[in-house]
């Protein structure tokens, strides 16, 4: 039995000797951005099911991996980057400074690593540096604690939720500025289950792509998340075939 100073000295020792901080776990985050057409020589058609997973995927996966997707569907005008302090407490999350390495020289991930703690959330911009096509992001690929998966971005209604979940621009900036885009809107309809989830900015002016925020729920152990953005052009870009007869002069 403990003898009443027993007691004493040991509760002393608990309020005076400071827990130990806990660990930091290293993250990475790997973005691509592509043509929509890169994804259907790999997928197939079940595997274009919103949240499916499968083989194709798979290989989509490691030819970015090799660098062996070709340079065709790549786009480099969509940039990886870390949020301001704003943007990062309108969504509940830690701001992370860490150097990101773009794609290229045979790689064709936009690459980042940090060390964080467990339980924390992230957020990471992909943002255009110009008004180049193609303009929408129609289809995005979700790897966290789990397969690489497939998902189209829609806006959430009567409480549904996703991975991947889609607003007006407008919309997401005017609650950012004011701090309340997590907690009024995206928390209730973002799907952080496998640690990775993506919140698109559809822009209203169709000649400007859209924005993506890429929000991780960072793990208990180390963990790569893979995030594969898939672009087309919006319906009024398709251009009318010629007509070979009488061929319009430019």
């Amino acid at each position: 039995m403990r003898t009443p100073r027993g007691v004493l000295i040991a509760g002393l020792l608990a309020i005076l000797v400071p827990a130990a901080p806990a660990r930091a776990v290293e993250y990475r985050l790997q973005v691509a951005n592509l043509w929509e057409s890169a994804l259907y020589p790999y997928a197939k058609t079940a595997e274009l099911s919103d949240g499916a997973s499968g083989p194709g995927l798979e290989r989509l996966e490691a030819s970015l991996d090799q660098g062996a997707m070709p340079h065709a569907v790549l786009l480099h005008d969509r940039t990886l980057r870390w949020s301001s302090e704003a943007v990062a407490r309108a969504y509940g999350t830690v701001r992370v400074l860490a150097e990101i390495t773009p794609a290229g020289e045979g790689k064709r991930w936009d690459d980042v690593r940090w060390d964080g703690k467990p339980g924390e959330r992230s957020v990471w911009m992909v943002l255009p540096t110009g008004s180049g096509r193609p303009q929408r992001l129609h289809r995005i690929l979700l790897k966290g604690e789990g397969p690489l998966r497939q998902f189209m971005p829609f806006v959430p209604v009567r409480g549904s939720r996703s991975a991947a979940v889609k607003y007006p621009l407008d919309f997401l900036w005017f609650h950012q500025e004011r701090g309340q885009i997590w907690d009024r809107y995206v928390s209730g309809s973002l799907d952080l289950g496998q640690g990775l989830g993506a919140v698109v900015g559809e822009n209203v002016n169709q000649f400007f792509p859209d924005q993506v925020y890429l929000i991780v729920q960072q793990a208990a152990q180390p963990t790569t998340y893979k995030a594969v953005l898939l672009w087309r052009d919006p319906a009024y870009n398709f251009e009318a075939p010629q007509n070979p007869a009488n061929p319009i002069q430019r």
